[in-house]
């Protein structure tokens, strides 16, 4: 998503740092070492049912790798696990049946993606297939652990969990109500998320805490689920009855605040203290407080961006936010104090190609990416001191991935 603060060496998969994945999602995400210290971006796109893999240069240019691997038939949506072993990738079947989440395994030294295997039984490792979620998913959070994947089904009002297997990858639903709902049981094959009251359509995550963006009747509201962390030893995940095992959401939410027309992206500063939600009705970005109870408290007024603005990253320094403003082809960028104040950049907005659809940054924050969907190709700037972006040279650089709407980066 990325946004995972993360030190390296860490001595056991159980540490919980302060941090989220996002829905989007999809994010950046920075690593210590790997790929011999270059960086890598991922792309995905509606016209496009692969996952493309880019190498990125000291200055930012992009040249194709021959290691794209085949996912699903509508890809909207990819994110990487804090932990940078695996990939997860949404196929929104169109945004008219149920969709799907495809599991791979990332190496960390190439870069490269396979396909994730269920644990060897009787000597047979079989493929993954994709896992289904609800109706035309739309963003997905992976918490700071490295334990549970969620996803939101804005098709059909609801969100899903998985508890990803820590060995290989692989996910198991989590059945998110009791088992005495009706056709809800830990042993069927459908999916059974928890019906939101809204449409939802971006997430974040941190602690035990699941930020949910949602639209209902042109009014946008963000709930906060509390959900259990604790999923048993690392290898050996354990998948109980919701609504007290591991990452079940509980119902009703802890806390819901208004958050203008549409809100459709999310992301969150490394400390978990700012959450910033960009709203495509409104063309505004704001900013919220994040409070332990997990309540949000509005940080001002919400501050106009281009128009319609439909991706948000957070800079890695937890200085800057920009915006994908799909509506006036270009990105809008700010930075924030102590508070989480807004303040727009000189300079800003900074002009992109047709209809950017994405932005992501690498981990050391001087480059950011930005998917452009409706003319194939993807822009690079280069990040200044001052929040400041320009163009690298040879950008946009052309792209193989059809209609690119999301991205996620390593280094």
């Amino acid at each position: 998503m990325h946004f995972l603060a993360r030190a390296c060496g860490a001595k056991t998969l159980r540490t919980h740092w302060l941090g989220l994945s996002l829905a989007l999602v999809l994010a950046g995400v920075g690593g210590c070492g790997g790929h011999g210290g270059s960086k890598i971006l991922y792309a995905v796109g509606l016209g496009s049912p692969n996952v493309t893999i880019f190498d990125v240069s000291g200055a930012g240019a992009l040249t194709v790798t021959a290691n794209s691997v085949g996912t699903g038939s509508a890809p909207d949506v990819i994110a990487i696990d804090p932990l940078l072993r695996f990939a997860y990738v949404l196929d929104s079947a169109g945004g008219i049946g149920a969709g799907g989440v495809s599991q791979y395994v990332l190496s960390r030294s190439t870069g490269t993606l396979t396909v994730a295997t269920f644990s060897s039984i009787n000597g047979s490792a079989p493929a993954s297939t994709p896992a289904p979620t609800g109706v035309n998913p739309a963003a997905i959070a992976i918490d700071g652990s490295g334990f549970f994947v969620f996803v939101a089904n804005q098709g059909s009002n609801s969100i899903s969990g998985f508890l990803i297997d820590q060995v290989g990858g692989t996910l198991t639903e989590i059945k998110q109500l009791p088992p005495t709902t009706l056709n809800c049981t830990l042993n069927q094959v459908t999916p059974c998320p928890l019906p939101t009251t809204g449409a939802p359509s971006a997430l974040a995550t941190t602690g035990t805490m699941l930020f949910v963006a949602m639209t209902n009747a042109g009014v946008g509201s963000i709930a906060t689920y509390m959900f259990n962390s604790s999923a048993g030893e690392p290898s050996t995940p354990v998948v109980l009855p919701c609504p007290a095992g591991p990452g079940c959401l509980q119902n009703p939410p802890a806390s819901t605040i208004a958050a203008g027309a549409n809100p459709v992206a999310m992301a969150m500063d490394s400390t978990g203290k700012f959450l910033f939600v960009a709203d495509s009705v409104t063309s505004t970005v704001a900013a919220f407080s994040i409070a332990s109870s997990g309540q949000l408290t509005a940080v001002g007024a919400p501050l106009a961006t281009g128009t319609t603005p439909v991706s948000v990253r957070v800079h890695p320094t937890g200085q800057f936010v920009f915006t994908a403003n799909q509506g006036s082809n270009d990105v809008s960028a700010f930075s924030f104090d102590s508070s989480g104040t807004l303040t727009a950049l000189s300079g800003s907005p900074f002009a992109a190609a047709t209809s950017p659809s994405y932005v992501a940054t690498d981990t050391s924050g001087s480059l950011l990416f930005v998917a452009n969907r409706d003319t194939t190709n993807i822009s690079v700037f280069s990040i200044d001191s001052s929040g400041a972006l320009k163009q690298v040279t040879g950008s946009p650089f052309n792209s193989p991935v059809n209609n690119p709407i999301a991205l996620a980066s390593i280094n």
